[in-house]
């Protein structure tokens, strides 16, 4: 039996919104168990390839996001952001000098997430 790891109420949301298609024994494989991140409906190919954008094309269309009211989650806690930073000065540039972060608009209808595998996976970019 799969070992599943907790997801955070943040990683509950995306799925909701932007995974809820996928079936549950594809998304148990490959993002509920250990070791897994959301992000993995992208490098599995359990999206269509067409419903999101990688790379720079992920950049340039975050870029353009206005990120009022934007929620950000890092899985890594061990490298927290900086004291006194603001969601709406989020960059793909920034980004890329962080671990891993997940940023979805207040109303859930984008997400951007920058893996921690650099440009081997990611980031990616998505709209509701």
């Amino acid at each position: 039996m799969a070992r599943h790891r907790k997801f955070s109420q943040f990683e509950k949301d995306w799925m909701r919104i932007y995974a809820k298609d996928i079936p549950k024994k594809a998304i148990d494989r490959y993002v509920v168990d250990c070791g897994n991140y959301i992000w993995h409906v992208f490098s599995w190919k359990l999206l269509p390839e067409n419903s999101f954008l990688k790379g720079d094309a992920a950049r340039a269309a975050f870029d353009c996001q206005s990120k009022t009211g934007v929620r950000v989650f890092e899985p890594f806690e061990d490298d927290p952001l900086p004291a006194g930073f603001q969601p709406e000065q989020l960059t793909a540039a920034f980004l890329d000098e962080r671990v891993e972060t997940y940023v979805m608009a207040a109303n859930g209808g984008w997400s951007y997430i920058k893996t921690h595998e650099g440009d081997l996976c990611g980031p990616y970019f998505i709209r509701r």
